[in-house]
């Protein structure tokens, strides 16, 4: 079994500490999903290009770390930063979470029609290319059930909506697993799988080349 269980944000300021610990726990981490989510809109509408050619790469590459660091450490401006609450404001981002939110800000950025209609037709498009098993699984669960990972993507870091978006996919991940080891996310590093895969299937058919009226 695969385990991605727990990937620090780290540096969140800005949590109540007299709540009961679990309490304070949840509140902990839906705060910083949503802190990353404020983040993440704001750099991906600032500098869509560069949040692009980040996400088509392979992460495992020395250019990949070295963008998404360099990312992670962006200005954004007074205006979207203001906009923030201010507990959102201070947090260090990087690897699977920020790659994620950045992914779910540009496909929505990018919607020119409904995300499941996007997703579905990619089903027969052209093929993605995976870089790891993880990444395989994602792009297979997203290909395989195109209308629950679309309907995930509408709902908001840890809600009820999204367990219960989480829990209509189970079965495609143990048949997506089936051929390989089962894989143990938190709801976080799952839905930030999903959205770096769904972003890379998209793109992949944004960059077919067109058919002409040759080939047709």
């Amino acid at each position: 079994m695969i385990r991605i269980l727990h990937i620090a944000i780290a540096g969140f300021i800005g949590l109540a500490v007299a709540a009961p610990a679990q309490a304070q726990q949840e509140r902990s981490e839906r705060m910083q999903r949503l802190a990353v989510a404020a983040w993440t809109a704001c750099i991906a509408d600032e500098f869509p290009q560069d949040v692009h050619d980040l996400l088509i790469l392979d992460y495992r590459t020395d250019r990949y770390r070295s963008l998404i660091r360099e990312l992670g450490e962006r200005r954004v401006s007074e205006e979207c930063f203001n906009a923030m609450p201010r507990a959102y404001r201070r947090i260090e981002l990087g690897g699977l979470p920020f790659a994620g939110g950045l992914a779910e800000q540009m496909i929505e950025m990018e919607a020119q029609e409904p995300l499941v209609k996007r997703l579905s037709m990619a089903v027969i498009g052209e093929p993605v290319t995976t870089h790891s098993y993880t990444d395989q699984v994602a792009s297979c669960m997203v290909l395989g059930a195109p209308n629950l990972a679309a309907d995930l993507f509408a709902t908001a870091p840890a809600s009820d909506e999204e367990t219960a978006a989480f829990a209509q996919l189970e079965l495609v991940q143990a048949i997506c697993t089936q051929s390989g080891s089962a894989i143990e996310a938190t709801p976080l590093a799952m839905r930030s799988m999903l959205a770096t895969a769904s972003f890379r299937i998209l793109a992949a058919q944004n960059s077919a080349p067109a058919e002409s009226d040759d080939d047709a």
